[in-house]
C-alpha cells in the first residue's frame, strides 16, 4: 500500500507553473499541472507529429525522396513498358533470324527444311472456319476477298506444274490481265504493267521467301520475293498485302491485291519485275501465257 501511495503522490501531485515579469514580479500566467498530465500531453503531441509526418510522406511526392528504395508509379509504368518493348524486340529478332536463315539457304541453293506442302481444302471445314471468322467481325468485303483468293488459288498448283521451267522461266503468271506498258529499261521501266479489275488477286510466280512486304512512296504497297537460282520477283502498286517479310510462299500463292498506290502509279494496275542474276529481264519473254509466238 505504501508503494501505491508513493506512486499516486509522485504522479498525481499537483504543481503550479507561474510566469512573472522580471522587473516587477507581477504575475502574468499560471497553470496547474501534474506529472501524469505532462506525460499524456507529451505523448499526444508525439503521436500527432508522427501521424502528420506519415501522412505527408505517404500521400505526397516527398515519399520518393524520403523512403529508401521507393519506386514511383511512373517508374513502375516505365519499367513495364520497357519489358514489353524488350519482349517485342526479342520476337522481332527471332523472326528476322529465321528470315535470314531461309534467305541464306536460298542464296546457297540449299533446300529449306519443313517447307509447306499443298493442302486440300475441305468445304465443310472451310464453312465452319468462315462462320468463326464472322464472329470476329469480318466484313462482307473481307469475306468476298477471301472467297476470291480461294477461287483463284484452287487450281494454282496445277497451273504452276504445267509451266515449262528453265533457269529464267516464270512458272506462274502474277495475274490474268492485259499488258498496258511493256518492258523498257531505256526509260527506267524495268518491268511490265498488267491491267486488271481493282481487287484482283496477285500471285507469287514461283516458290521463294518474301524479302520485302511494305509501303514505299513511289511503288505503293510492294512485295519482293527471292526465288532459288538468284531470281527475284517484284510486285508494285498493290492495294493491300497478303504476306509479310520472311514468309515462305509457293508458286501461285496469293500475295497481294491489285490497286493503284504510290506516286508513280497512273491508275489501277500491277507493275511486275523479273530479275535474274542481278539483271532485269523482260518478263513477257518468260511467261508462257504472254510469250510471243515464234513458231512461224
Amino acid at each position: 500500500m505504501s508503494h501505491l501511495k508513493d506512486f499516486r503522490q509522485r504522479w498525481f501531485k499537483r504543481y503550479r507553473l507561474v510566469l512573472h515579469e522580471e522587473q516587477s514580479y507581477k504575475e502574468r500566467w499560471q497553470m496547474t499541472v501534474n506529472r501524469w498530465g505532462l506525460a499524456a500531453t507529451f505523448g499526444a503531441v508525439v503521436l500527432t507529429v508522427v501521424g502528420i509526418t506519415y501522412a505527408v510522406v505517404s500521400w505526397t511526392p516527398l515519399r520518393e525522396y524520403v523512403v529508401p528504395g521507393y519506386v514511383s508509379e511512373a517508374s513502375r509504368m516505365r519499367a513495364i513498358e520497357a519489358e514489353l518493348r524488350a519482349d517485342s524486340a526479342i520476337q522481332a529478332l527471332n523472326r528476322q533470324d529465321k528470315y535470314l536463315r531461309d534467305l541464306r539457304s536460298i542464296l546457297t541453293g540449299e533446300v529449306v527444311a519443313n517447307e509447306t506442302e499443298a493442302a486440300v481444302l475441305d468445304s465443310a471445314a472451310l464453312a465452319d472456319a468462315e462462320e468463326g471468322l464472322n464472329d470476329w467481325g469480318l466484313t462482307d468485303e473481307d469475306l468476298a476477298l477471301r472467297a476470291r483468293v480461294e477461287d483463284e488459288d484452287r487450281f494454282a498448283l496445277q497451273r504452276a506444274q504445267s509451266a515449262e521451267r528453265t533457269s529464267k522461266s516464270i512458272p506462274f503468271a502474277p495475274l490474268q490481265g492485259e499488258i498496258s506498258s511493256e518492258f523498257d529499261p531505256a526509260i527506267g521501266h524495268f518491268g511490265v504493267d498488267f491491267v486488271a479489275p481493282v481487287g484482283s488477286v496477285i500471285h507469287a510466280v514461283d516458290d521463294g521467301t518474301v524479302m520485302l512486304a511494305s509501303y514505299t512512296s513511289d511503288g505503293g504497297y510492294v512485295v519482293n520475293i527471292q526465288h532459288p537460282g538468284n531470281r527475284i520477283s517484284i510486285y508494285k502498286h498493290n492495294q493491300s498485302l497478303l504476306v509479310e517479310a520472311g514468309d515462305r510462299v509457293q508458286a501461285g500463292d496469293p500475295i497481294a491485291v491489285l490497286g493503284g498506290t504510290g506516286t508513280h502509279s497512273t491508275g489501277p494496275h500491277s507493275h511486275f519485275e523479273w530479275w535474274v542474276d542481278g539483271a532485269a529481264l523482260d518478263p513477257v519473254q518468260w511467261l508462257p501465257e504472254y510469250a510471243p509466238d515464234t513458231s512461224n
